[in-house]
């Protein structure tokens, strides 16, 4: 039974397409087991943003947050979305912290002063740009561009230890203008061994992220097989899948299609985290 580990809602700066409400009733539809709103939080935006759309606020409100999520688990509990989902579908509390150098100690305080269910920790914004708008590529070729984004990926989870899920390792490859259009085990054996290791000997989740394995344009990143060959080599166990969802019919995209991917090689479970402790499902 799939649980979708990365969701986004009315609460983060770009959810507006969706609410918890809508997209846990999607979910349910689905026979989902759980879903896990990770709005954004982002305390760094970099101020070549504003020459395409207004810097917005990207930390959201996690009191109101919470309280929306609250009002909905007592909905599924109470039978809104039916039986069966009030008898063991559950909706659960996180965010997706934004990885960058900035932000460091802003981050470890919200961390420490909040409950989170889950935590996934991201890079959106490096080197003072966005890669959604260009910039970060111009002078690169891809190998510099997708392995400046690994490794400030891996330097800044380091730096903050405190969460749950590494988010879309490979999210530098969606907006990229290369014909290299994925990240490959080959190209990056030492950086992407240092990833797998420092998430295993950590007990964090490898977020399989749905949405970056879609068309961008004529371009449709894949997820190298040979990654999750070395992961299981390595002894990891942990993958979760997240589907990145800003609107309701988003949720657990392509889920079936990765879940029998994955046990190709071996993997007979996924993972979330409910109270920041493990919960391992068998596909």
């Amino acid at each position: 039974m799939f649980f979708d580990t990365h969701n986004h809602s009315q609460f983060s700066f770009d959810g507006g397409a969706t609410t918890v409400e809508k997209s846990v009733k999607a979910a349910v539809d689905k026979g989902f087991g759980g879903i896990c709103f990770t709005d954004h939080c982002d305390y760094y935006v970099p101020e070549m943003k504003a020459q395409f759309e207004p810097i917005v606020c990207e930390v959201f409100d996690v009191g109101a947050q919470q309280a929306e999520i609250d009002r909905v688990s007592a909905m599924v509990a109470d039978g809104a979305f039916g039986k069966a989902a009030a008898k063991k579908f559950k909706v659960l509390k996180g965010i997706e912290v934004g990885l960058d150098e900035h932000s460091r100690e802003l981050n470890r305080n919200l961390l420490s002063a909040q409950h989170f269910d889950q935590i996934i920790a991201s890079v959106h914004y490096l080197e003072d740009t966005d890669p959604y708008f260009g910039p970060y590529y111009k002078g690169k070729n891809w190998k510099e561009a997708y392995g400046r984004y690994l490794e400030t990926l891996l330097r800044e989870m380091k730096r903050l230890e405190d969460f749950d899920i590494m988010g879309h390792f490979d999210y530098i490859v969606r907006y990229a203008p290369y014909p290299k259009e994925s990240i490959l085990y080959r190209d990056f054996p030492g950086l992407i061994d240092e990833i797998l290791k420092y998430l295993i000997e950590n007990g964090k989740g490898l977020e399989i992220n749905t949405k970056t394995y879609r068309a961008y344009g004529l371009r449709t990143p894949q997820l190298d097989r040979d990654i999750l060959i070395r992961y299981m080599e390595l002894g990891g166990e942990i993958i979760c899948l997240g589907s990145d969802s800003h609107k309701a019919e988003q949720v657990g995209a392509k889920f079936d299609y990765f879940a029998q991917y994955i046990k190709m090689f071996g993997f007979r479970r996924l993972g979330h985290f409910e109270g920041r402790k493990l919960k391992m499902v068998t596909i």
